[in-house]
């Protein structure tokens, strides 16, 4: 099917897709450099997410669903780093299970009724005004989350590869040696890696309220993850490998009365994420030179 309006128009959601999945990405590379599993940033941007729709669903101001959504973010991240390596569990299935609360939340919470933040006109939290109001590229142009997108990421590749924060970061999740030296500076560390990671997801969750107005999107934060290992870790390479699932979700209007094809679309994602783990990965997720490093928790 073709969607009503000009063929083009769809396509002006990928910056939006892409932006947010390469948020998502940064996120997911500060959570494995913290010995957390990047499987948490999913938890980190649901949570924003329902920060974002209750807060303003509460209030009526998006400043204070922003506020309420970033500080969800943050408190996620908090009680799972604090789980998480407090307790020394595993956590890849730790950071999953944990996920799964603000997910079920959110379900919830839409089936309870429409979310103001998603059905509000005119769309609450773009800037008004101007002459792009009402316009399809008035979520280009008027969305603080987008607009800021590019120096938040540049602001994350900074921190983790030109301040000393960074480097013990980065030290601590490849030398198990160096982590076992001043464990609670480690575990400090760590804890803020995790912070950071969540506060880069949520502009992220800001984004995807916005191209997905509908219902809240579920399980971006391993297509991200997926991405990050693809890219060895890296900025560059995972915002770039992010371009493939952003351009299959752009294209889902294109197919909106396919069933067959809107299942494709949807699914598609996960699918190149997967090849991406299969075709990409094997060196991302590199081999010990030891055995003991191979068993070791604290070796990325």
């Amino acid at each position: 099917m073709i969607p009503a309006g000009p063929l083009w128009a769809p396509l002006l959601g990928f910056p939006l897709e892409w932006a947010a999945i390469a948020l998502l990405t940064a996120g997911a590379i500060y959570w494995e450099r913290a010995a957390l599993s990047g499987i948490g940033i999913e938890g980190c941007v649901l949570s924003a997410m329902l920060g974002l729709c209750l807060g303003y669903e509460w209030s009526g101001s998006y400043l204070v669903a922003a506020l309420a959504g970033v500080g969800a973010s943050l408190a996620f991240a908090l009680a799972a780093s604090v789980l998480l390596l407090g307790f020394r569990s595993d956590p890849v299935v730790g950071s999953f299970c944990l996920s799964l609360i603000p997910a079920a939340a959110l379900v919830l919470f839409s089936r309870a009724g429409p979310l103001r933040l998603l059905h509000e006109t005119p769309p609450p939290g773009l800037i008004h005004g101007t002459i792009f109001d009402g316009t399809y590229s008035e979520d280009l142009v008027l969305n603080p989350w987008l607009v800021a997108a590019p120096f938040v990421l540049a602001l994350a590749a900074l921190i983790m590869l030109k301040t000393p924060f960074g480097l013990r970061l980065r030290g601590y999740s490849e030398s198990p040696a160096l982590a076992r030296h001043g464990p609670w500076q480690v575990v400090r560390t760590r804890l803020w890696g995790a912070l950071l990671g969540a506060l880069w997801a949520a502009p992220a969750a800001g984004i995807l309220l916005r191209s997905d107005t509908e219902f809240p999107t579920l399980g971006l934060g391993y297509i991200a993850l997926a991405c990050a290992v693809a890219g060895r870790w890296a900025f560059v390479p995972g915002i770039l490998l992010a371009i493939g699932p952003a351009l299959l979700r752009t294209a889902r209007p294109y197919v909106a009365d396919d069933l067959a094809g809107t299942i494709a679309l949807e699914a598609g994602p996960f699918l190149i994420a997967v090849l991406y783990l299969v075709f990409l990965s094997r060196r991302a997720l590199r081999a010990a030179t030891t055995s003991q490093s191979r068993l070791d928790p604290d070796v990325l």
